[in-house]
């Protein structure tokens, strides 16, 4: 995200003693468009983070009084979300590593290399202020979202005739967390009013300028789901008021009597954010309007528990993704390794695991900034995701670390999967690449296998980090199968899973497996 465009909605204190750096800093902020406040001791600064909390704090390690670790120490008891980057000379590295282990978010050198790169490292830690303060937001207006569907939900239910039938709807509705699920609950309740009578959803499809069938109630939808219609006929910036007027799609009641055999229908357009996204088409003619009134109660209901579901998937996605690449993250990758490690118990096929960093990262980082750096790190990721399949659970384990487990695969079958991988990284042409070490960005692979090499979930974790380990002594930018222990006996013998044609299991991966 480019933090370029709100500096001016965040506060960053700076405390030193030295009024050159302080003077320094603050001219390199705000002129960058932060809203500055400078202390020369850490006690001043701790007094004002008291009186108004900011968002983010630059502080000496070595202070007068108060050090600049027992400072972090005193703002993390205050608050949690300030973020806090420790500014400290080569020879205090130790503290600020320290430092870094009590919450804080990184580390300057002094001198300073360039302002341009502590701005770009005070931008990363406003990012993660910012990341926290869209969640917290999310949240709130999921809870305001869940206060009005029960509002709505209360002022429904004072109609007696209809209270079972909306609880009813309500309690489905609860029951179900992503958009497609309320959905598909919504079509089987609109289907119980008009007796058990087939309801479909028609999606509107933007980029093919069409409708077509997405869910259904009543109609197995594996046969229909071919089925649709096309706009081109009408101007893409028609169709919205189209859509919100269905009676006048001709096509759809061309389609409704050739396909579905259904001369009488009634359609509903499904709305989110004042946008509609489909239409609702129930098989039966409703001409009464208590069942109307009904009827649109419902999708009142459920338009709402739509937008809690999208909310809901929205926070879901933050907790077990990476915000940079997109990837999951490490915990969701230790849940997804003990429930993939159970089912290679069950159905007794191996599980791969695969480990790998970017050789030299930190040099990249160091010579081309940590902007550049990220620019790596995402690009790498898409490289993992595009070479994986969709069984493959791809995580960023932290810096440039990065996981692939691999499901119903074995050892060597992995090992050529991380050659692939090796070789897609070492081809493609990365900004300065050239600059490295080894002349291009590469990356170091290790693989591991259970059954076969090892008992656990830590042992896979800890196997594939040694064969990670023997690459980089070998000098890396190469793929390392790793090795079961000496007398290691396998829980069971797996079944076998194909794999490339010449390939035999224990076998190398080429020229550049160690």
């Amino acid at each position: 995200m480019d933090i370029s465009k709100i500096r001016g909605d965040f506060m960053i204190y700076v405390t030193d003693d030295e009024e050159s750096i302080r003077d320094i800093l603050k001219e390199a902020l705000t002129t960058a468009g932060y809203q500055v406040e400078t202390y020369p001791t850490a006690d001043e600064g701790l007094a004002r983070v008291k009186d108004s909390p900011p968002h983010l704090v630059l502080s000496d390690i070595r202070m007068p009084g108060m050090t600049g670790i027992q400072f972090l120490g005193k703002v993390k008891e205050l608050s949690s979300d300030i973020e806090f980057i420790i500014m400290t000379s080569h020879a205090n590295l130790e503290t600020a590593v320290e430092g870094m282990k009590l919450g804080a978010f990184d580390y300057i050198y002094k001198p300073f290399e360039s302002l341009t790169s502590v701005v770009t490292t005070c931008d990363r830690a406003i990012e993660r202020v910012y990341m926290k303060l869209e969640n917290e937001q999310l949240l709130e207006e999921l809870a305001s979202k869940n206060q009005l569907l029960a509002t709505v939900n209360q002022r429904i239910a004072q109609e007696n005739k209809e209270i079972q039938l909306v609880n009813g709807l309500m309690q489905k509705l609860a029951q179900t967390v992503d958009p497609d699920g309320v959905l598909q609950t919504l079509l089987g309740a609109l289907s119980g009013l008009i007796s058990e009578k087939p309801v479909l959803f028609f999606k509107y499809l933007p980029a093919y300028n069409s409708l077509a069938v997405s869910l259904s109630s009543k109609i197995p939808i594996d046969g229909i789901k071919t089925v649709g219609i096309t706009l081109e006929k009408y101007e893409m910036k028609e169709i919205p008021n189209l859509l919100m007027e269905p009676e006048k799609i001709v096509q759809l009641k061309e389609l409704m009597s050739e396909v579905f055999k259904a001369t009488e229908f009634y359609v509903i357009p499904f709305v989110h954010s004042n946008q509609p996204i489909g239409l609702i088409v129930c098989f039966e003619a409703v001409t009464n309007e208590n069942l109307r009134r009904l009827i649109h109660s419902f999708l009142q209901i459920t338009n709402v528990s739509f937008e809690n579901a999208i909310l809901a998937t929205k926070i879901r996605e933050m907790a077990i993704k990476d915000p940079l690449t997109g990837l999951y993250n490490r915990r969701y990758f230790n849940e997804k390794l003990e429930d993939e490690m159970n089912r290679s118990r069950r159905t007794r096929y191996p599980l791969s695991l695969i480990y790998l960093d970017i050789d030299h990262f930190k040099k990249y980082n160091d010579t081309n900034g940590h902007p550049m750096g990220d620019v790596i790190i995402k690009s790498v990721a898409q490289i993992l995701q595009k070479t994986s399949r969709k069984t493959d659970i791809v995580a960023r384990l932290g810096g440039e670390e990065f996981a692939i487990l691999c499901p119903h695969t074995p050892g060597v079958g992995a090992a050529v999967k991380a050659e692939k991988v090796r070789l897609t990284v070492e081809n493609t042409k990365f900004p300065n690449g050239e600059k490295q070490p080894m002349g291009k960005v590469s990356i170091s692979l290790g693989v591991s296998e259970f059954p076969t090499m090892v008992g656990d979930a830590e042992s896979l974790i800890r196997a594939a980090d040694d064969a990670l380990y023997k690459v980089k002594q070998g000098g890396r930018n190469r793929v390392c199968l790793g090795e079961p222990p000496t007398d290691f006996k396998p829980e069971f013998i797996p079944q076998s899973v194909p794999v490339g044609p010449g390939q035999k299991r224990g076998s190398g991966t080429g020229g550049s497996a160690a």
